[in-house]
C-alpha cells in the first residue's frame, strides 16, 4: 500500500510541476507577445514617419526598444539629435550595462556607461556640454570607437566611417562634418553601427570616403586610385600610410617654404566625379604627347588627372624662385607606353580655360609599368635657385 501511495504522489509531484511549467511558458509566450505587439502598436502611433525614408530603421529602433516618440504620437524624425540623445541611443542599441545614478541629468547613466565601454571620454566634443545639438564628425567619432578602432588621427574620423559605409555624403563628394544630425539619420548610422558589428558588409559611398580623406589629409589619391597608390602590397609606411600632412609644408636652406594645400586624383572615365568641375570641357584640356606635341582629351582616354593646388608662402629669393603660384608635381617609377594619341606617362596636362588653370599630370590606367616602387613628390620652380622638394608618398605597385 505504501508503494502506491508513493507512486500516486510522484506522478501528482510531476504532474504539478509540468503544469507549473507549462503555465510559466505561456505566461512567458504571452509577456513576449504582449511587449511585440505593444512595440508594432508604437510605431503605428507615429504619423510622421509614414514614408520617410528611414521609416523602416526607426521602426526597427522603436521596437528594439532604444528610441521612442513623443507623447503627441509624433516621432519628430527631423528634429536635431544632440549629444546626449545620440549618447543615450548607442549605449541602449548596443546593450551596454547602464548602472543607476542616485543624482545628476537624465543622460547622466548612459554617459557614464559610455565612458566605460571606451566609446566616449569628456573631451571627444570639444566641449562638455551634451545638450548641444550633436555634428556629423561627432557622431562619426562615436561610431568609429564602436568599432574598436585605435590610433585614430585626427580628422580621420568621417574617413573611417565612410570607409565602413555606416556615414554617406549629404551630396555626392560632400561629407559636411560640421553639418546637423537628426533623429532620423542617428538611427540610420546606429542600424548600420550594429550591422558592421555583426560582421555585415555594407555598401559604401566611394564620394564620400574620397571626400573624407581629403577633409583627413587634404588628398584623395589613395581613394579614387587605389589600384595605383594603395594596392595590397602597401604596409608599414608605404600607400596611404605614407602620407603625413606635416610633410605639405616644407622649405629650403634658405627659408623658403612651400604649402601643398591639396592634391586630387580625378577619374577621368567617371563623368559623375565630383571634382570633375575643377576641369575645363575636354575640348580646352591637352596633354603633351611623346612627339613633343599637344593632344585634346577624349572620352575613350582612359586615364586619371592629377592635379595640385601649392604655393611658395615664404619667398626669401624672388629672383631665384619667380613663379610662386604653382610647382611642379612629379611621379617617380610609373613608366607609361604609348597609348592612343602616344600618351607618355607621366604626361604635364594644360587648360585652354584661363578660368580654370589647373597644374597637374595625367597618367593612364592601362599599358604602363612600374620601378616598383610610386613616389609622389612636389618641386619648386626655380631660376638658377637651389630647388626646393618634398616626397609625399611612396606606394608599392609591381607591374
Amino acid at each position: 500500500m505504501k508503494k502506491i501511495s508513493i507512486s500516486v504522489l510522484t506522478v501528482l509531484s510531476l504532474f504539478v510541476g509540468s503544469f507549473y511549467l507549462n503555465t510559466v511558458e505561456a505566461a512567458q509566450e504571452s509577456n513576449a507577445d504582449k511587449m511585440a505587439e505593444s512595440r508594432e502598436t508604437k510605431t503605428s502611433h507615429f504619423t510622421d514617419i509614414q514614408g520617410h525614408w528611414a521609416q523602416a530603421a526607426i521602426q526597427d529602433a522603436i521596437q528594439r526598444g532604444y528610441a521612442d516618440g513623443y507623447p503627441d504620437k509624433r516621432f519628430l524624425p527631423n528634429k536635431q539629435v544632440t549629444r546626449a540623445e545620440f549618447i543615450k541611443m548607442a549605449v541602449s542599441a548596443m546593450d551596454i550595462e547602464v548602472a543607476s545614478l542616485s543624482s545628476g541629468s537624465w543622460y547622466a547613466p548612459y554617459v557614464a556607461a559610455a565612458e566605460s565601454a571606451g566609446i566616449y571620454k569628456a573631451g571627444d566634443f570639444g566641449n562638455s556640454n551634451l545638450t548641444e545639438r550633436m555634428t556629423r564628425e561627432e557622431m562619426a567619432k562615436l561610431v568609429v570607437k564602436a568599432l574598436g578602432y585605435k590610433d585614430v588621427e585626427d580628422k580621420q574620423w568621417m574617413y573611417l566611417a565612410s570607409k565602413d559605409g555606416i556615414i554617406s555624403g549629404t551630396a555626392p563628394g560632400v561629407i559636411s562634418p560640421t553639418g546637423t544630425t537628426t533623429r532620423a539619420q542617428a538611427i540610420a548610422v546606429i542600424e548600420r553601427l550594429l550591422q558592421v558589428k555583426s560582421g555585415k558588409t555594407l555598401p559604401i559611398d566611394n564620394y564620400a570616403v574620397a571626400a573624407a580623406e581629403v577633409y583627413w589629409h587634404k588628398t584623395n589619391i589613395f581613394s579614387v586610385a587605389p589600384e595605383i597608390f594603395n594596392g595590397p602590397d602597401n604596409k608599414n609606411n608605404t600607400g596611404i600610410k605614407s602620407w603625413k600632412v606635416s610633410n605639405l609644408k616644407f622649405e629650403g636652406k634658405d627659408g623658403t617654404t612651400i604649402q601643398v594645400e591639396d592634391l586630387l586624383a580625378i577619374d577621368w572615365n567617371d563623368p559623375r566625379d565630383p571634382n570633375r568641375k575643377l576641369l575645363p570641357t575636354k575640348n580646352k584640356l591637352s596633354y603633351r604627347t611623346n612627339s613633343g606635341g599637344w593632344a585634346k582629351f577624349s572620352d575613350d582616354l582612359k586615364c586619371y588627372v592629377i592635379i595640385v593646388n601649392a604655393r611658395i608662402v615664404i619667398n626669401k629669393n624672388p629672383k631665384g624662385y619667380p613663379i610662386t603660384d604653382r610647382v611642379n608635381l612629379h611621379i617617380h617609377g610609373y613608366n607609361g607606353v604609348p597609348t592612343g594619341n602616344s600618351l607618355i606617362v607621366p604626361s604635364v596636362i594644360e587648360s585652354s580655360d584661363s578660368s580654370k588653370k589647373i597644374y597637374g599630370l595625367v597618367i593612364p590606367k592601362e599599358k604602363f609599368s612600374t620601378d616598383g616602387s610610386i613616389r609622389v613628390s612636389i618641386e619648386s620652380i626655380s631660376a638658377g635657385a637651389p630647388i626646393i622638394s618634398q616626397v609625399l608618398s611612396r606606394s608599392i605597385l609591381i607591374r
